[in-house]
């Protein structure tokens, strides 16, 4: 088969079904059933051809001179000649190359069975015959091939697939590189509490743990599933764990590692605990507690050198006094803080409470108390009269109130000033013995629980109730700078003061009436935002009940009230006492 029919039924099928594929028509036309398509089809120009050629009249050369000196012929019938003879005419100039015959095509494999065609496929339309060219001379040869008409020129042969025989191999992939070793961090823990770390490579890889080597004396363990390393430190020290482990991709290299473990000392075994002076002239226990079952409330108090003195053997310098009278039904509690800079302090504070209490006893007569029923009566009915009618009422019940707790403070520091006439060797004055004061009193009615309290300096004097939340009876007195108050001096005893610093409250719902100074209101709520908060005063009563037992009354709430006192709080190691009627 004629090698340009091939190329000329590929460029033609391309052209016409660019959809195709290159390589599947190149088979196609080197199939067995293209051959035989195309053997017909040349039959059939051949046959068409030579019954033109023969019915056409005879040709006849034109004169020698007409030929430039030529010999002249005789005329011969134009030859039968197959289609397979015919040559390709040179393209014009303005048509694109003909391309030079492809090399032949690599043997390709055996293709499976082509399925009958339905019919033969249209061919393309003959192109028509050219006009013969002038006769030249005759050829010298009788069998001389007269020029075909030129093919149309076939298309670009698509670039052909590369035989999978000649393709690169895919690249190996390089060789994975040596991890390095795994660093190991544990977080410090503390003497005496429960630890919790984890054993964790800081590159994140993962670990399979060997084994991990506790040293003796740490008190913990490792497991090994998770790396975590638990327990509790019975010791301060340096400790050092030895783990064998191996990476997870890389399990046929095991490695070693050294993991140090820090054990702080526990914070509170740091700080010593050194007696005071008993030979000082104003020597006071360490801490102390008491109790008193009153006629409808249970009193309860604790005080406890704060942690900053007791490290240098100093003095607490807080105190406390509780009382109630039988027979009115009124329960008494007083708190007071001396200053820390105040070298007789502890007794200005001593003294404040002492007297405090026994003024409000003598106060608290018949006449007085009966007073003070009439006017908290009055009070509590005053809820549906005009607002300055109510006030009046209110106003009524403040002053006697004031009688009461407000002269008290007034001879607290009217006893201090007497204590500096009587002791002239001690050299003291009255601001030696500086105090803050918080002096409280309460009574049960059937109509609610009246409260009155004196305040003045930090600390707290509030009135709790667990369906109502906390109506405090005063003011945090903050100086200038952190840590500074006012304390009871000659200003905040005259009579206009005495007045403002005395607050009451009547509670429907009271749960307890609770005074502290600011060792314990300083740790437990932290800002003066916070006193005054309910959810905070909920969460503190909940943590002391669960201490002292107040709800289920028991006997001994006033030592399990001074051992919660030895609680730890960061930075808050000053004397601590609280009072609690509940």
């Amino acid at each position: 088969m004629d090698h340009s029919l091939q190329s000329y039924a590929r460029a033609y099928i391309l052209r016409a079904r660019t959809e195709l594929d290159p390589g599947r028509v190149d088979e196609y036309v080197a199939s067995e059933a293209f051959r035989n398509l195309a053997n017909k089809f040349a039959e059939k120009i051949d046959l068409s051809l030579n019954a033109y050629l023969g019915a056409a009249p005879a040709h006849t050369a034109p004169e020698p001179q007409a030929r430039g000196g030529a010999n002249p012929s005789t005329a011969q019938a134009a030859k039968k000649m197959p289609f397979t003879e015919l040559t390709p005419k040179p393209a014009p100039a303005a048509m694109a190359p003909i391309l030079p015959p492809k090399p032949p095509m690599p043997a390709l494999p055996p293709m499976p069975p082509i399925p009958p065609m339905p019919s033969t496929p249209p061919m393309p339309p003959t192109p028509p015959m050219p006009p013969a060219p002038p006769a030249g001379p005759a050829s010298s040869s009788a069998s001389a091939s007269a020029p075909a008409p030129a093919l149309a020129a076939p298309a670009a042969a698509a670039p052909q697939p590369e035989p999978a025989a000649q393709r690169p191999p895919a690249p190996t992939p390089p060789p994975q590189p040596e991890l390095p070793d795994a660093v190991f961090r544990l977080p410090n823990a503390r003497a005496g509490s429960s630890y919790q770390g984890r054993l964790a490579p800081t590159d994140g890889e993962a670990i399979v743990f060997e084994s991990v080597l506790v040293p003796e004396g740490l008190d913990c363990s490792a497991d090994l599933a998770s790396g975590a390393v638990s327990g509790t430190p019975a010791a301060a020290g340096d400790y050092t764990l030895t783990v064998r482990y191996h990476y997870a991709r890389q399990p046929a290299r095991t490695r070693q590692a050294q993991v140090p473990l820090a054990v702080i000392p526990d914070p509170r075994s740091m700080w010593k605990n050194l007696p005071s002076d008993k030979a000082d002239t104003y020597y006071k226990e360490d801490e102390a507690c008491a109790s008193i079952a009153g006629k409808d409330f249970t009193i309860a108090a604790a005080s406890k050198r704060g942690r900053s003195h007791a490290h240098v053997g100093s003095f607490r310098d807080d105190d406390f006094r509780i009382d109630c009278q039988a027979a009115n039904g009124w329960h008494i509690a007083a708190v007071a803080d001396g200053a820390g800079s105040a070298r007789y302090s502890r007794r200005g504070a001593e003294i404040v409470c002492e007297e405090a209490r026994n003024r409000i006893l003598a106060s608290l007569n018949e006449n007085t108390s009966a007073q003070i029923d009439a006017a908290a009566q009055a009070y509590a009915a005053s809820g549906t009269l005009p607002p300055e009618q109510r006030a009046a009422v209110a106003n009524e019940l403040h002053t006697h109130l004031s009688r009461v707790v407000g002269n008290a403070a007034y001879y607290a520091a009217l006893a201090i000033h007497s204590e500096v006439a009587a002791r002239p060797e001690l050299g003291g004055v009255f601001k030696d013995y500086s105090s803050t004061a918080l002096i409280a009193i309460c009574k049960r009615y059937p109509f609610g629980t009246l409260c009155a309290a004196y305040w003045v300096g930090d600390g707290a004097v509030g009135v709790y109730s667990r369906r109502d939340g906390i109506t405090l009876l005063g003011e945090v007195d903050s100086g200038e700078f952190s840590g500074q108050t006012r304390f009871l001096d000659n200003a905040a005893v005259d009579h206009a003061m005495l007045r403002k610093r005395t607050r009451f409250a009547l509670a429907e719902d009271m749960t307890a009436l609770v005074l502290m100074t600011d060792g314990v209101s300083d740790a437990k709520f932290d800002t003066e935002a916070r006193l005054g908060r309910d959810a905070d005063w909920h969460a503190f009563w909940e943590e002391l009940d669960r201490a002292a037992g107040f709800g289920e009354r028991q006997p001994d709430a006033e030592r399990k009230l001074l051992d919660w006192l030895d609680f730890w709080s960061q930075g808050n190691h000053d004397d601590r006492t609280i009072a609690v009627i509940y």
